[in-house]
C-alpha cells in the first residue's frame, strides 16, 4: 500500500510540474499561443482610442493575418478620413467562426473594447458550423459569461462536457493537440505531407455542394455572432479572401449577413490575382495583400463614413 501511495503521489506532483510548465511556457509552443494571450492588449488598443478615433479590427484566421496589410490599412484610412485610426486583430491559425464569435464577445464585445467596424476576413466555409475543438473554446475562447449558452448550444454529451471544462481547468490538457504535432513533426518521417492532406480533403468535404459533404450548411453561430454584436453598434464587413482558384460564398453565408444587416465583399470572387501571389496556393505575398487591401478600402470607408 505504502508503494503504491509513493507511485501516485510522484504521479501527481509530476502532472503538477508539467501542468505548471505548460502555463510558464505556453507561448513557446506556437506563435498562436502568443496571439491568443496578447488579445487582452489588442483590445486595450481599442478602449484607449480617443472618441473621435476611427477603430477598426482585422477578424480572422491566417487569410487575414497574410492577407490584410495592416501599415497599409492604417496609412490610407488616416488619410482618406482626415482622422485618427487604430487598427486591432485577432487572428489565430485555423480559427472559424466559433473560435470568431466567441472570442470577439470575450475579449472585446464584452470588454468594452468595440470597434466601429469588424473586418471579418473568411476563406469558402469558414462562417459555416463546423466546431473543431472544445478543448480551445474552453481554454481560450468562451468567456464566463457565455458559458451556460455554449454548454447548452454546442455540448453534447459527456465526453464533449469534460473535454471543455478539463481544458478550462488545466493548460497540460488544454495545450495536448499542440504538442502532439511538434512531436510528431520532429519524429514520424511524412507527417507534415500526411497531415497537410487530411486537412486539404476535410476542407474539401465541406464545400457548398461537395458530393463529400456530411450534412447540410448551417449558420447558426454566424446569426448569433452577428445578431449579438447588434446591441454595441458595431458594424460588419464580411470580405471572403482571394484564392488561387475564385469562388463564392455559401448562399446560408449570405442569406444569414442579409437577415443581420453585414455588409458583404465577395473577394474571392471578384478579386483575380495572378497564381504566382499565392506561394502556397493558399496564402497571400506582401504585394498581394496589399492589392487585397486597395480593394477592401472602399467598401470600409462607407462604414466609416456612415453608409451601407
Amino acid at each position: 500500500m505504502k508503494n503504491e501511495f509513493k507511485i501516485l503521489l510522484c504521479l501527481a506532483c509530476l502532472l503538477l510540474v508539467l501542468e505548471a510548465g505548460a502555463r510558464v511556457f505556453e507561448t513557446l509552443l506556437s506563435k498562436d499561443v502568443q496571439h491568443l494571450r496578447e488579445l487582452p492588449a489588442q483590445a486595450e488598443k481599442l478602449r484607449a482610442a480617443s472618441q473621435d478615433a476611427f477603430k477598426i479590427l482585422v477578424l480572422g484566421n491566417s487569410l487575414a493575418r497574410c492577407g490584410v496589410d495592416v501599415p497599409l490599412l492604417t496609412k490610407e484610412l488616416k488619410q482618406q478620413l482626415q482622422r485618427e485610426v487604430v487598427v486591432a486583430v485577432m487572428h489565430p491559425d485555423g480559427s472559424r467562426v466559433e473560435e470568431w464569435a466567441y472570442g470577439y464577445r470575450r475579449f472585446f464585445q464584452q470588454a468594452g473594447a468595440v470597434p466601429d467596424v469588424v473586418l471579418l476576413i473568411t476563406g469558402r466555409v469558414h462562417l459555416t458550423d463546423q466546431l473543431k475543438s472544445v478543448s480551445d473554446m474552453g481554454a481560450f475562447y468562451v468567456s464566463g459569461q457565455d458559458t451556460g449558452f455554449f454548454a447548452q448550444s454546442s455540448l453534447h454529451g459527456i465526453e464533449d462536457t469534460s473535454r471543455f471544462w478539463v481544458a478550462r481547468a488545466s493548460a497540460l490538457f488544454a495545450h495536448a493537440d499542440r504538442v502532439q504535432p511538434l512531436v510528431f513533426y520532429r519524429f514520424v518521417p511524412g507527417y507534415d505531407a500526411t497531415a497537410q492532406g487530411i486537412n486539404q480533403s476535410a476542407s474539401r468535404a465541406l464545400t457548398a455542394g461537395s458530393p463529400h459533404a456530411a450534412k447540410p450548411l448551417t449558420c447558426q453561430t454566424l446569426a448569433f455572432f452577428l445578431d449579438g454584436s447588434k446591441p454595441s453598434g458595431a458594424r460588419f464587413l464580411i470580405a471572403s479572401a482571394p484564392m488561387p482558384e475564385p469562388y463564392s460564398l455559401p448562399v446560408e453565408v449570405m442569406e444569414t449577413a442579409t437577415r443581420a444587416g453585414a455588409s458583404v465583399v465577395e473577394a474571392g470572387k471578384t478579386l483575380a490575382l495572378p497564381v504566382e501571389r499565392f506561394p502556397d496556393r493558399y496564402h497571400l505575398d506582401d504585394p498581394g495583400a496589399e492589392a487585397f487591401t486597395r480593394f477592401l478600402l472602399p467598401p470600409i470607408l462607407n462604414l466609416a463614413q456612415g453608409r451601407p
